[in-house]
């Protein structure tokens, strides 16, 4: 049995404000640990259809085995191991005609902090990789950190971090580069940043370590861009009156989120004097959800990684 774990945050609201209903359509971007795709299959089968997709191919192998196995009608489920970047791709190759629901967690599963080895945490001393995707030959966190120069490590610390002490950690990481060999581990990571923190901020290096691990991680599997992606390709494919949730778990991805969909909502964009409009522009969605949902008091004392939890919904017109 495959240890794949994750709980789905706001997983009652997803399916409430997408509203599955028998016969549609719909799209799992994260399949994580399948808590989404299990919840939109009671409600969308039989004749609906599920496509999930996951960067890591342990999802995938956990869904297939103890999750598919309970379904009877194996041809509603498709699963595919891809980014979901290539959404478009990915519906045209599997002929899914008329998307009704999308719905993707931009969060880190439990299993992939916990267990999965990879270096995505401080809390544990492993090897400094970070890749979502084991399978694909790509830039990983140690070779960024042994390698990049200090102003693109600063620029990433800063950009991707919001880390107010970016620069003194930039400038230790180089240091310690020039004095040993290279950072191997997460704990070589974690004691440059300690280092690098005015003494009387030394005590907080928990907190910078948690924005400067989650500015690699972006970095090395360019989360933000292909959350970009996702937002545009996924809206094109959406049937009217199909709706898209967005699961985010900081700012930085919150936004991206809040101002794509703002922007699908707004109409003429000519300039006020003008007496009528010329530009023909009409809004293409609606916000469900008119601020994010969070989670509730409940949730979180079951489950602390929801606190940050923000669910955005839009409408295709």
């Amino acid at each position: 049995m495959n240890d794949y774990h994750h709980i789905p945050v706001l997983l009652n609201e997803v399916i409430k404000y997408l509203d599955p209903k028998p016969g549609e359509n719909f799209v799992d971007a994260t399949l994580g640990g399948g808590g989404y795709s299990q919840a939109i299959l009671k409600r969308i089968l039989p004749k609906g259809k599920l496509l999930a997709i996951d960067l890591d191919t342990e999802a995938i192998t956990n869904f297939e085995t103890n999750l598919k196995s309970q379904i009877s009608n194996q041809e509603s489920v498709i699963l595919v191991h891809d980014n979901f970047r290539n959404i478009d791709k990915i519906v045209e190759k599997h002929k899914i005609k008329g998307v009704d629901g999308i719905v993707a967690d931009i969060g880190l599963s439990s299993y992939q902090l916990d267990q999965s080895g990879r270096g995505i945490t401080f809390q544990k001393k492993e090897l400094l990789n970070m890749r979502f995707d084991a399978s694909v030959e790509q830039v990983d966190a140690k070779f960024i950190l042994n390698n990049y120069s200090y102003q693109e490590l600063e620029k990433i610390f800063k950009e991707f971090g919001e880390e107010k002490f970016s620069r003194q950690i930039a400038k230790k990481i180089i240091e310690f580069r020039s004095k040993n060999s290279e950072l191997r581990y997460t704990t070589d990571l974690y004691q440059v940043i300690e280092q690098a923190l005015p003494k009387p901020v030394k005590h907080k290096a928990a907190d910078s370590a948690r924005r400067i691990f989650q500015a690699l991680r972006i970095s090395v599997n360019h989360e933000l861009d292909n959350l970009r992606e996702l937002l545009e390709k996924g809206f094109d494919l959406l049937a009217p009156g199909g709706k898209m949730g967005i699961v985010t778990f900081h700012s930085l991805e919150d936004r991206i989120v809040k101002h794509y969909f703002k922007e699908l909502t707004k109409g003429c964009i000519c300039p006020i004097d003008f007496p009528k409009c010329v530009c023909g522009k009409n809004p293409q969605g609606r916000l469900v959800t008119k601020k994010p949902v969070t989670a509730s008091a409940e949730e979180i004392k079951n489950n602390s990684r929801a606190k940050p939890a923000k669910l955005r919904v839009i409408q295709k017109i």
